[in-house]
C-alpha cells in the first residue's frame, strides 16, 4: 500500500471537486498505539504518529474518525487519553457528515476518503512519515 498516493489522491479530489475536507479512518492497535492487551493500555505511539495526529488534528480540511472494534467504553476512554494528547477525533466508528445517495449507502459502511489501519496494508513503523510528507506537500488551503 502506498499511503502517501492515497492522500495525494484524496487531496487532489476534494481540491477538483471543491469539498472542505477529506475524511481519514484510523484503527487504534498496530496504527497509532503499539498493540497492548494487557488490562492497561500503556500508549506506546509508533514512531510519528502522536506528532502527525496532532498536526491532522489542527487541520479544517481533516476529519478525523476513530475507528476501531473496541467495546463503546474503552474507546471513550482512547478518545479521552488522545485528547489529553492533543488529538482530536471528530467521530468514533461513525461519519454522520456523509449520508446515502441514490447509489451509495452509507449506513452499514461509513464514508472515508482514507483509511489508517494495520488490516488495510498502513506500515505503522514507517508510514506516519509519510504521511508527515504529503501533509507538506499538500498544505491546508485557508
Amino acid at each position: 500500500m502506498d499511503i502517501k498516493k492515497a492522500f495525494e489522491a484524496a487531496f487532489i479530489r476534494m481540491r477538483e471537486k471543491n469539498w472542505e475536507k477529506i475524511y481519514v479512518a484510523v484503527d487504534i492497535h498496530d496504527t497509532i498505539l503499539r498493540a497492548c492487551y494487557d488490562d492497561e493500555e500503556t500508549y506506546d505511539y509508533f514512531p510519528s504518529a502522536k506528532e502527525v495526529l496532532q498536526t491532522m488534528t489542527l487541520r479544517d480540511d481533516i476529519c478525523l474518525i476513530l475507528w476501531s472494534s473496541c467495546h463503546r467504553d474503552k474507546l471513550k476512554e482512547y478518545a479521552r487519553h488522545f485528547l489529553d494528547d492533543g488529538i482530536r477525533f471528530d467521530y468514533i466508528n461513525e461519519n454522520p457528515e456523509v449520508g446515502n445517495t441514490h447509489l451509495q449507502n452509507f449506513e452499514e459502511k461509513l464514508y472515508m476518503n482514507v483509511g489508517l489501519d494495520d488490516k488495510f496494508g498502513f506500515d505503522a513503523e514507517n508510514d506516519w512519515d509519510n504521511v508527515r510528507q504529503v501533509l507538506i506537500e499538500y498544505p491546508e488551503n485557508i
